[in-house]
This record gives C-alpha cells, sequence and structure tokens, in this order.
C-alpha cells in the first residue's frame, strides 16, 4: 500500500501541493494518506479528491490565505488576552470560519468524505499522547484540521467530544509511524525543511511568533529524525524521503510567497522522481532474448529434451537422472547434477637412478 506523508511546515504548507501535483503527473498515485499541523490540513482536502484538479483548488485554498484569517488580534490584543487568562495569543474563530468557507463543514467525516484512508494527527493535551483522527470512520475531518494545528499559545486547544488537543508536531511533525502501522509499504514523505543562509542578528527574529516557530522546529526536527530512522529500518516498508527545503525562509506570519513555494515544491520533487525514474524501469530486454525466470528456464529445458535425438551424452538411457527430472517434471531448484569425478593424471616423477 503506497502513503503519501505530509509534514508540518506552517506557512511553508504550499510547497507539498507543488510536490502532490508533480507526483501525480508522474502517475504516482496514494492508498493512503496522513497528514500534520500544515499538512493536516493539506491532506483532509487532497484525500476528499484524488486528481490534479483537486490540488489546483488547494493551491487555490493557500492563495486566499491571509494574516488576519491565522492572527486575527492586533498586539494589544494579543496581550490583553494574554493577561487576561486566556488559552493563547490568538483565537482561532476566523480559522475555523476560513476552512468552512473553502468546503470543509462540521458534517464530513472520514468516513464518508476521504476516498482514500485518511489520517490527521494530534496530541492529546492531557496525557500528551499522540492521537490519530481517521481510526474511527465517524471522526469529523474539519475538527482533526483544528486540533491537528493548534499551536499554543498562539493558537488555543480544539476540543473533541470533551477532550483538548493541540497540534500533532508536538509528538512528531513528520508522522510516518502512523503509516507504517496501518499497513503502508511505500511511503513518500513530504518533508519541510529549512535552512537559513542569512546573517544570524536579532533582527531576524522578531516577535513572538518568530521567536517561538524558530524554537519549536529546532526541538522537532529531532524527532523527525527519529520516526525518519523508525521507517528505514524495516525491510517491508519502502521510503521515499521527499525533503522539501525553503531556504531562508518567510516570517510566520508572511503568506504572500505561495506562488514561489508551490513552484519550488514542483522542482524539487520533479528533480527527485527524475532521478528516480532510471531505477524504477525494469531494464531493457535485448531483441529475441529470453528471460531465463524459473518457468521460462523449465520450459525451454523440455522444449530441448523433445527434440534431441538420443545421443552419448544426453540420453536418458545412459544418464538416469535426466530421465527422472523429465518424468517427475520436477522444478529446476531440484535438479541435482552428477558429481563427475575428475580424471587423475599421472605425475612425473624423477627416477631415483638420475644424477
Amino acid at each position: 500500500m503506497r502513503a503519501f506523508v505530509l509534514s508540518g511546515g506552517a506557512n511553508l504548507g504550499p510547497i507539498q501541493v507543488g510536490a502532490l501535483r508533480a507526483l501525480l503527473e508522474h502517475k504516482i498515485m496514494p492508498e493512503m494518506v496522513v497528514g500534520c499541523s500544515a499538512g493536516a490540513l493539506n491532506a483532509g482536502y487532497f484525500a476528499s479528491a484524488i486528481s490534479l484538479d483537486q490540488v489546483a483548488r488547494l493551491a487555490n485554498i493557500w492563495r486566499d490565505v491571509t494574516m488576519r484569517d491565522i492572527y486575527p488580534e492586533h498586539r494589544v490584543g494579543a496581550l490583553w488576552r494574554l493577561f487576561s487568562g486566556q488559552d493563547s495569543f490568538y483565537s482561532n474563530r476566523n480559522f475555523y470560519a476560513f476552512l468552512q468557507r473553502h468546503g470543509a463543514t462540521p458534517v464530513q467525516t472520514f468516513g464518508q468524505t476521504a476516498v482514500i484512508p485518511l489520517y490527521i494527527t494530534a496530541t492529546h493535551l492531557h496525557t500528551g499522547q499522540l492521537h490519530v483522527f481517521g481510526d474511527n470512520p465517524n471522526d469529523r475531518i474539519l475538527d482533526a484540521m483544528m486540533a491537528s494545528s493548534a499551536l499554543p499559545p498562539l493558537l488555543p486547544p480544539w476540543e473533541v467530544n470533551g477532550e483538548r488537543y493541540i497540534d500533532g508536531g508536538t509528538v512528531t511533525p513528520l508522522p510516518l509511524r502512523v503509516a507504517w502501522e496501518r499497513g503502508a509499504t511505500e511511503i513518500y514523505s513530504l518533508h519541510i525543511t529549512t535552512h537559513d543562509t542569512r546573517e544570524k542578528s536579532t533582527a531576524l527574529y522578531r516577535g513572538v511568533a518568530s521567536l517561538l516557530t524558530r524554537s519549536v522546529d529546532t526541538m522537532l526536527n529531532r524527532q523527525a529524525e527519529h520516526d525518519l530512522l523508525l521507517v528505514k529500518h524495516q525491510r517491508k516498508v519502502k521510503l521515499h524521503h521527499l525533503e522539501l527545503k525553503v531556504t531562508d525562509p518567510p516570517a510566520p506570519n508572511d503568506f504572500t510567497q505561495v506562488e514561489q513555494l508551490i513552484a519550488l515544491g514542483y522542482e524539487q520533487t520533479q528533480a527527485y522522481l527524475t532521478a528516480l525514474s532510471p531505477q524504477r524501469l525494469p531494464r531493457p530486454i535485448p531483441q529475441g532474448a529470453v528471460q531465463l525466470s524459473p518457468v521460462n528456464f523449465v520450459r525451454r529445458f523440455r522444449q530441448v529434451m523433445q527434440r534431441q535425438a538420443a545421443g552419448d551424452f544426453l540420453s536418458t538411457n545412459n544418464h538416469p537422472w535426466l530421465h527422472r527430472f523429465w518424468s517427475t517434471k520436477a522444478d529446476f531448484t531440484q535438479l541435482r547434477l552428477p558429481r563427475i569425478k575428475a580424471p587423475t593424471m599421472p605425475v612425473a616423477t624423477k627416477n631415483e637412478g638420475t644424477a
């Protein structure tokens, strides 16, 4: 079973949209989708219709995102929420409304909406354990999206059936183990990473959002490496690690780089698949050649036996082992060639009387 696993990545999520487009253009279709945080949003919309048209609609959703949809309060409002004992700096009401405007309604469940198995991860706030939405087909996709992207203290926990959940990336931002534990034998991991080449200065990371995101990224990178090592050592799982690297990423509250991120994800995935293609295609067979699989070997061997005239070497009368092989129609692996004793050659010796 082939699975796509979409990592977290905050406002860098559009890079996965470009990667999905490249995968589908290469006819690589998933049979399972797993998402976390920003990857949960992509997975939730993508799994409702696995097609290039749906990828195009997902790109339009990212184009419509603004900072007010994610972080609606001004700084004064954020401080007021902090000192008034609220659970976060920003309310998630605008984000909830944004997802509904783009088709994620509260009545949509995993069992009714997703055309293939879909799993979205979140973290149970009380126990700290990873929770997988989608194991229960009656789970609501919108609740799973809100829970998986609720990163305190920026956004508050999301309550589902009396239990509160936060961003699934706090346990692992790349939930490969979820796909592996649910039967995936081939995994394409769309892993968003960053690399900053700019001069490190106090002006580079400003504000609570920037500082918190930077700190969390550093911590979660280690957890993603754990899942990568776990799955890489599974013999029955073929892992394609697509590292979607963003050099000098925009600030966490900057949602204006959507087009560049989509193009970057498409280019990086195309490059990966182009390099992978020669390994995926079977080696060409020369014209007139016969593949010597076990079945072909036995078939051709019997044809030769039928056409072979009685002779000294291939005569079944002279070699009973050939007769037994043909009469019992044994598999070629059961063939035991007779041991032929090498002829002994006289060894020249030095005459005793020779001087």
